[in-house]
């Protein structure tokens, strides 16, 4: 690299917005009821997910920026707003960028920390933590669903997902501009319907062995961590 190629290194703030879905619609805890490709309903309660190593490349592809090492995304309330924004304070260069990367789910070296080694509001807790075998939940999905014709969503269905065989991590292409003394922001979109219904498979959640995953059902929980990782896209402001 030529020394005209090389560019300053100042503190920049990058806004990355996170907004949860269903159905293209943004996400509502509890107040909205949903159609579900089988011809049922449900009422979503909970989603969250883990988030390690949150990086950006430059457009070369030859730089990489590790923006934050660890976070949880959760909507969890009625009074949930469907986007979650964070601001991050870097130091990067200004210029062109193509690619926003993250792993989905807690990254194996954290996984193996207990909990009691981070402080007590640390995002990697006790309540996030299966235990010394089965460690941190990497993701959860909880709705109710109304499965009969009697106006009640109480067929709960609860997706909780873990394990450093299924960490994966993402990579979201597409160009943005980090602009020096301007407070950059891009948005990662992803779809809670299309972690159970995408590209044709569709959970089938009238099954009372598929309405569940909690440490073991791991067929089930294999297809919407798939399904979940392939939900997530890049939009830039």
């Amino acid at each position: 690299m030529d020394d005209d190629d090389v560019r300053e290194v100042v503190e920049q703030e990058l806004t990355v917005a996170f907004r949860a879905e269903y159905g293209g619609e943004p996400l509502r805890i509890q107040s909205e009821a949903y159609g579900y490709p089988t011809g049922d309903s449900l009422k979503m309660l909970l989603f969250q997910y883990y988030m390690s190593d949150l990086a950006i490349r430059d457009g070369s592809g030859r730089e990489e920026y590790v923006i934050n090492e660890i976070d949880l995304l959760r909507w969890n309330s009625a009074n949930d707003d469907g986007t979650i924004e964070r601001t991050y304070k870097v130091l990067l260069p200004e210029g062109e960028y193509g690619d926003l990367s993250f792993g989905l789910g807690v990254k194996p070296t954290l996984n193996a920390i207990d909990p009691n080694n981070f402080p007590a509001d640390y995002v990697l807790n006790e309540n996030e933590f299966w235990g010394a075998q089965t460690r941190y939940v990497f993701a959860k999905i909880e709705a109710n669903a109304l499965l009969e014709e009697d106006g009640r969503f109480d067929t709960g269905l609860t997706y909780h997902m873990g394990s450093d065989s299924l960490y994966t991590r993402i990579s979201l292409q597409q160009p943005f501009t980090v602009r020096d003394g301007a407070n950059s922001r891009i948005t990662v979109v992803v779809d809670v319907l299309d972690a159970l219904s995408k590209n044709g498979e569709t959970l089938d959640i009238t099954d009372p062995a598929k309405q569940a995953v909690h440490g073991g059902n791991q067929a089930v929980a294999n297809g919407v961590w798939k399904r979940l990782s392939e939900s997530f896209r890049l939009e830039v402001d």
